[in-house]
């Protein structure tokens, strides 16, 4: 079963992608979809990495 909305401890945290994405260096993460995460940039795009290519503050 899937994680939703705030049921995981991860949920709005900062964190630092490691490999930037378009440009993008830094995210917040807005859901999880298995063993991935959903990160939203600043531009309010949506991305899904993986925990090891992530770094949390």
């Amino acid at each position: 079963m899937y994680d939703t909305d705030t049921d995981f401890p991860e949920y709005g945290r900062q964190c630092d992608l490691k490999e930037p994405w378009r440009g993008y260096r830094r995210g917040t993460i807005v859901g999880r979809n298995g063993y991935r995460f959903i990160i939203e940039v600043s531009s309010g795009a949506t991305i899904e990495l993986y925990e090891d290519e992530i770094e949390f503050d």
